[in-house]
């Protein structure tokens, strides 16, 4: 497995830290200037979508108790997950799990094996009169299929987090974050049940939280779902893989439509030594391996609106994203212009109409006008920042989307 590090290895506190380098949402619009209390025609013509489906969650959200509506009527989910201490779980070491959980640390450096202890998540449904549907228990060893059995064996269970139910294909969809305890080491997998409780899919979201996309598991209105390493449907899937690049990011920008980039090449190992980390017994094996680019795929487009089928819509060419634990792409949803705007990494700024994604406009850095006080009336402020573009804000007029007065803040 390729994890990457790019902040020293620490107890769970160094996730807060590498990622308060990126925001927990996109920053949204502020209110235009006090004095304009009436909307411009054209914005009064758009529709009001006030929802900004790009976001994305970073970082593991333990599930909750829950409930959702079928037929006008309330059925509640109870999600619970345990551990047995008195039962030892081993397994083998793939480089990744540490000496801190030695099953023998004498033998350690020899055998690899590691020690957790049996648990698993238990999801139980109930109907609108609180009757019990299903009580469906998972075991740790369940998952040692579609996430790495040494981070399972080793891990604190969590409650997995309801993503959403699907009555035609009468599926119910959640996610299951499994960690390596005292540190930022982190696996994602997909749980999918049937209304009768039996698993219908296990599946992977993402092997490594420091190489995962700007991405959040959800699943979509038309029933399909987005693992961050496909798209399936009852009756098909589409990964979202290629050959020798790595995924950056996967977000929707519609009920219908989604925004996917890639960097192509590949990671080239080098001696764990040169990468100057410390050796730490919670995590071992980490390496700091190089990204190599392919230079022949540098004039291919590596952005691409895609359907939920992952069929491509539009081909673009975009490289603004930043990484600290995992992938963020720099971006900002103005709903009363219907648009989202994303910064590149040359500065300029990519402009995708919501109400048609298709309908994408790069203004290029030259093209944008610096800002000049005072604040127009009608014009919308919002921030972008990236490590290699810098931080701005930007202001806009509903009215006009595409043209941008900009202010550097950093």
């Amino acid at each position: 497995m390729l994890i990457r590090l790019s902040c020293a290895l620490a107890a769970l506190g160094l996730l807060a830290a590498c990622e308060s380098r990126r925001p927990a949402e996109p920053p949204a619009a502020t209110r235009p200037a006090a004095q304009d209390s009436v909307a411009t025609p054209a914005a009064l013509a758009l529709p009001v979508d006030t929802t900004d489906l790009s976001q994305t969650l970073h970082g593991y959200e333990e599930g909750r108790d829950t409930s959702f509506r079928v037929g006008g009527q309330n059925y509640r989910l109870l999600l619970r997950a345990d551990t047995d201490s008195t039962k030892p779980l081993l397994a083998t070491t793939e480089g990744i799990v540490g000496g801190a959980f030695a099953d023998d640390t004498s033998s350690f450096a020899q055998s690899g094996r590691v020690r957790g202890y049996e648990g698993g998540h238990t999801i139980s449904l109930l109907d609108p009169t609180g009757r019990q549907l299903f009580r469906r228990r998972l075991r740790k060893q369940d998952f040692f299929g579609v996430a790495s059995p040494d981070i399972v064996t080793v891990s604190n269970p969590a409650r997995p987090r309801f993503l959403g139910y699907h009555a035609p294909s009468q599926t119910l969809a959640f996610v299951l974050g499994i960690g390596i305890p005292g540190s930022d080491v982190g696996q994602q997998c997909i749980i999918v049940l049937g209304f009768d409780g039996r698993v219908r899919r296990l599946l992977p979201s993402y092997q490594s939280n420091w190489s995962a996309a700007d991405c959040s598991p959800r699943l979509l209105p038309d029933g399909t779902l987005l693992t961050c390493e496909g798209l399936i449907w009852p009756g098909g899937l589409a990964h979202l893989g290629k050959v020798k690049a790595e995924l950056i990011a996967a977000f929707p920008l519609t009920d219908s439509t989604l925004f996917t980039m890639y960097r192509y090449g590949e990671y080239r190992e080098r001696p764990d030594e040169a990468s100057g980390l410390p050796p730490t017994e919670v995590s071992a094996g980490f390496h700091n391996p190089e990204w190599v680019p392919d230079p022949q795929m540098r004039r291919s487009p590596n952005a691409f609106i895609i359907n939920t089928r992952g069929r491509v819509r539009l081909p673009l060419f975009f490289r603004g994203y930043d990484e600290a634990i995992g992938y963020y792409v720099p971006r900002a949803y103005v709903w009363q212009a219907q648009r989202y705007y994303l910064l590149d990494d040359d500065g300029s700024v990519l402009v995708l109409n919501k109400q048609n994604p298709r309908d994408a406009v790069r203004v290029r850095r030259r093209q944008l006008q610096a800002f000049r006080a005072p604040r127009r009336p009608a014009e919308l402020r919002f921030e972008l920042a990236s490590t290699t573009a810098g931080s701005f804000a930007f202001y806009v007029d509903p009215a006009q989307p595409t043209r941008l007065r900009y202010q550097r803040i950093d």
